[in-house]
């Protein structure tokens, strides 16, 4: 009696236990997918932009200026700004930042831009642009020719480059000789033929043109005139 019992509550068991597992899982409503699906698509266009915005800083000249946007030429390539009425502009004046307007910024102007930029688009979206004194540029070669009256010298440079460079009240200049060494000198110790170092500022709004706030002479090192 007692092994028939057994027997039966063994058989209950594993019956029970073949019901509980052909039971079938619920599946999600169609309503429920579709929210799903949603849900996960959002997410993943929100990694994409994440990935392919970044926050970014960049320098340059402004080589273009239209209604929607503008032109800045880095060091290594050209960036396009996306012009919002939201950008910052500011400059610094008289040592005291000032507040200007996007109208304010000129073709030739040297700007740091802060903001996002879109790899895939390949356009900064700007929240700052900062409009900076341009930086000094060094450049060396040969004397080509020298205007005594307007106090200006063309200097040869490298790449085949014609430079004016204009010789200031406040410009210092120095020569160089094997007898003397580096003296103190003026305008009139340049000549044509002369090797030359200068360091200027870029003039605005004139290609190829420095203002001089040093210069190294070193004397017609070849003998020749180049003109």
């Amino acid at each position: 009696m007692i092994r028939r019992l057994t027997t039966i509550i063994t058989l209950s068991l594993m019956l029970t236990g073949i019901a509980y597992a052909q039971t079938p899982t619920p599946t999600p409503s169609p309503v429920n997918q579709n929210k799903i699906d949603d849900l996960k698509e959002r997410i993943a266009t929100k990694v994409a932009e994440l990935r392919q915005t970044q926050k970014q800083a960049i320098s340059g000249s402004v080589k273009s200026i239209s209604i929607s946007t503008l032109s800045i030429e880095t060091q290594t390539k050209e960036v396009k700004i996306e012009l919002k009425d939201d950008i910052a502009v500011a400059q610094l004046i008289g040592r005291k930042r000032t507040d200007l307007k996007i109208d304010d910024i000129d073709k030739g102007d040297f700007v740091v831009v802060f903001g996002d930029y879109d790899s895939g688009l390949d356009i900064l979206d700007a929240k700052l642009i900062y409009i900076q004194a341009t930086p000094p540029e060094r450049i060396s070669g040969t004397v080509t020719d020298v205007d005594d009256k307007a106090f200006t010298f063309t200097v040869l440079a490298t790449g085949n480059r014609r430079v004016i460079v204009d010789f200031e009240k406040t410009t210092l200049i120095n020569t160089w000789s094997k007898e003397a060494g580096i003296a103190k000198a003026g305008f009139s110790k340049i000549s044509v033929g002369d090797s030359i170092q200068v360091l200027g500022k870029p003039v605005p709004k004139k290609e190829n043109r420095l203002s001089a706030m040093r210069i190294l002479d070193l004397g017609n090192l070849t003998g020749t005139s180049t003109q």
